[in-house]
């Protein structure tokens, strides 16, 4: 009943039935139900007064959209114990990776390499991973090579590629160039609960108010020989023991230093034997958080590979700086993607040696 319906009715029940009566009725709708009374009068349908003035319970907390701050989806916590690197970089990440990339490579003694590398990371539990390393195309141009043969270089440390091996005797008279398989690189390394350690982050930091975590992560590394031809590999199998330490920085990045000690378990008798201590050392700081941007997702890592060979006690240094940007694509199985470019310089006393002079690799890291 609206109003004009409502005040038809009352002039004709003046009419019928006697006013007194009729007031009295109203004063008994007005006593009983208010509510009621005031909207047949101000037009409101009755039937839906239930309705818009039933009483409500507690609103339920709405899901707010993520909002990620740096490269870490995920809070790090003790009960967790996941951790989350959109980059690819982070061992304590322990999701499955495909990372594919390109590296060119120049030696001190001319030696020129173009590798296009399959690379990737499978979890066998969220605690025991495995990387695999393998060039699947590579060519070798030794034409422009100083005489002397090519001394070989250590394989790549855990989370990332290395440097290229080639063959420890080869002069570049013979097959200066050659294309092929390289060697194959895997690493095995565990997460342990019981080397993990959680503590507050600092008051002044972006990380303020959540836990920053510190870990040790036991790990192993071998080089298996399946090269196609000598200028792509060494016939050489080498073990590598190793840990790394990985940690939170309260710049919402994280520094790792991975060391390994390298020598020769089998090997063929014109092969040079293999004692070094190699390192890993990088810095990763995110710019921006992922998002649709041109500037969002933005990071750096610079890298050092400080290197010592006991036999011939010699020290060599590689530096790269990795310049990358993240992108977080919706919906399906992919929950990141990473693009990178990381050019490389080799520091070397020697003049000519088989060390890196200059390297340039670009790529992409895939994670699910």
């Amino acid at each position: 009943m609206n109003a004009r319906f409502g005040f038809a009715v009352w002039r004709v029940a003046c009419l019928i039935v006697p006013p007194a009566t009729v007031g009295a009725a109203v004063d008994r709708v007005k006593a009983e139900d208010p509510l009621l009374f005031t909207l047949s009068l101000s037009g409101v349908p009755m039937g839906e007064s239930s309705l818009l003035f039933q009483e409500q319970g507690p609103e339920e907390p709405r899901e707010m959209p993520e909002e990620r701050l740096s490269l870490d989806e995920e809070e790090v916590t003790e009960e967790s114990g996941e951790f989350r690197d959109d980059s690819g970089n982070d061992p304590r990440d322990f999701r499955n990776k495909f990372m594919p990339y390109y590296r060119y490579t120049e030696l001190r003694n001319g030696l020129q390499a173009h590798e296009w590398t399959l690379f990737g990371f499978y979890a066998f539990t969220p605690r025991i991973g495995m990387t695999f390393e393998l060039p699947a195309f590579k060519y070798v141009d030794a034409s422009d090579a100083v005489p002397g043969g090519f001394r070989f270089n250590p394989p790549g440390p855990i989370g990332g590629p290395g440097i290229p091996g080639f063959a420890a005797s080869r002069g570049p008279n013979a097959d200066a160039h050659q294309f092929g398989m390289g060697d194959l690189i895997l690493r095995f390394f565990i997460r342990p609960e019981a080397t993990e350690w959680y503590y507050d982050a600092p008051g002044w930091s972006p990380r303020s108010g959540t836990k920053m975590n510190i870990s040790l992560l036991p790990l192993i590394e071998t080089t298996v020989p399946t090269n196609t031809d000598d200028l792509l590999g060494s016939d050489t199998w080498i073990l590598s023991p190793g840990f790394a330490v990985v940690g939170d920085t309260p710049t919402m990045g994280f520094l790792a230093a991975m060391f390994f000690y390298d020598f020769n378990a089998a090997k063929d008798s014109d092969e040079p034997y293999v004692s070094r201590f190699r390192a890993r050392i990088f810095l990763l700081q995110p710019f921006s958080k992922p998002g649709p941007g041109l500037f969002d997702g933005l990071y750096m890592m610079p890298e050092f590979q400080p290197i010592y060979d006991l036999r011939e006690q010699r020290f060599s240094l590689w530096i790269g700086p990795e310049f990358g940007k993240i992108f977080l694509p919706e919906g399906g199985s992919i929950e990141s993607i990473a693009v990178y470019a990381k050019p490389g310089w080799g520091w070397n006393k020697d003049s000519f040696g088989g060390d890196r002079e200059f390297t340039f690799e670009t790529g992409v890291r895939i994670s699910f």
